[in-house]
């Protein structure tokens, strides 16, 4: 029932050419910064991604300083509250990552962590001294199983079983991160529960501060999605996806773990890391998202348009889309839920309207399923509430990001914005 309420509530969401109102009177906003570049791109991978060309990080790097150089002349002395890097795979590039962090500090005023993402293959005591110097203090790697069947199911053909535990425990021995998360996905082809659970284990026995379980999520344009849609691969169906995302959770809690959202699970006191758990942000980059007031808007994803396109002075935005105040609204409650609950009055704050009045039966649905519960001020997820929230999360991202992924990959086109 959550599926499709969510599908209905995104239904008529439209992205086109779109000329979007940038900021100018904001006192702290976010940074995403996107690498599109990974050594072997996975099937699955939804996100804008290329074959690694070493000849271009230079070109590229050089853009996205651009970038960022125009968004400081239209957002001025605005104060960045949170940078996060990601890919692809941004630590393939790490001195080039390094350059473009240097840049943001000094063109910012910058009061934030610093959280990049990493395959295990690129990490070495190099790798990691680049990233601490640079200022990062949250990573995440992406191990995604440590079955080599079940990564060969998936084409992560990057890196073994061996060189993620051997990349974790390098990471672990070094002091140096406030955070460390390493990803997991689920409901992949070959995997079963028995093989679900084995990965489970091994990251609960490495004590690790935080993990993250992704379930699969295929994109129309993925090579993945056309393979599963033409029947050669099949995935667990939904009553197995289901099992899976229990374990996963019950796994964790018995453990001691907190899930600090549907996805992710954190040790007690562990300053949490997360890559969309933001308000709003400007995205920075080729095929990068921006969430800004009423507008979400991405850049081209063309590597070869983005370049050209700052080189001329341009930002290199292509498509987007305009929310209504009930749109955003509708948008920032989706999230806070992901992230297991929300505060009534920081909702009144930011939108000058009481939630129980404006989401009224939503809420009292969920609040009667079991969903959440309410304890005065404060809404909360329920243990019980969860997989709810998974699935109305996983639906938002299939219909409503995968839609403005499309259109941008179908409109490489920068707008001119004079």
């Amino acid at each position: 029932m959550i599926e499709r309420m969510t599908r209905k509530k995104l239904a008529n969401i439209e992205f086109s050419e779109i000329n979007p109102e940038l900021p100018k009177d904001k006192d702290e906003i976010g940074l995403y910064i996107h690498i599109p570049f990974c050594k072997m791109p996975c099937p699955f991978c939804a996100y804008i991604r290329y074959p690694w060309n070493p000849k271009l990080e230079r070109s590229y790097v050089e853009a996205v300083k651009k970038e960022i150089d125009l968004y400081r002349k239209v957002l001025g002395d605005v104060k960045i509250n949170s940078i996060y890097v990601g890919g692809g795979t941004p630590t393939i590039m790490s001195e080039g990552v390094a350059d473009i962090l240097k840049h943001v500090r000094n063109a910012f005023d910058v009061s934030s962590d610093i959280g990049v993402e990493s395959n295990p293959d690129d990490l070495n005591e190099k790798t990691l001294a680049l990233l601490l110097d640079a200022g990062v203090s949250k990573l995440s790697m992406g191990v995604q199983s440590f079955n080599d069947e079940v990564l060969k199911g998936i084409g992560r053909r990057s890196h073994d079983t061996k060189q993620a535990l051997d990349a974790i425990e390098l990471v672990m021995s070094n002091d140096g991160f406030d955070t460390f998360s390493v990803d997991l996905m689920f409901s992949l082809p070959t995997q079963s529960l028995a093989d679900l659970k084995k990965d489970l284990d091994i990251v609960i026995e490495k004590d690790l501060p935080q993990i993250t379980t992704y379930p699969l999520l295929l994109f129309p344009y993925c090579k993945m999605y056309r393979d599963v849609e033409e029947h050669k691969i099949k995935l667990p169906d939904k009553k197995v996806e289901k099992k899976m995302y229990e374990l996963i959770v019950n796994s964790f809690v018995d453990a001691g773990y907190e899930p600090c959202s549907v996805w992710s699970f954190a040790k007690s006191g562990v300053d949490k890391y997360g890559s969309v758990e933001r308000d709003e942000y400007i995205g920075i980059g080729a095929g990068a998202m921006s969430n800004v007031g009423e507008y979400f808007y991405t850049n081209t994803a063309s590597t070869e348009e983005y370049i050209q396109t700052l080189g001329k002075g341009s930002l290199p935005i292509t498509i987007g889309a305009k929310s209504s105040l009930d749109g955003t609204a509708a948008r920032w409650l989706s999230m806070s839920l992901y992230e297991m609950g929300f505060d009534k009055r920081e909702f009144k704050k930011r939108f000058g309207m009481d939630v129980d009045e404006k989401f009224k039966s939503f809420l009292r649905w969920l609040k009667l399923l079991g969903v959440i519960k309410v304890e005065g001020d404060h809404v909360k997820v329920t243990r019980k509430g969860m997989h709810a929230i998974h699935l109305m999360t996983k639906t938002f991202l299939l219909t409503f990001v995968a839609k403005a992924c499309v259109a941008c990959i179908e409109n490489p086109k920068p707008l001119r914005l004079d």
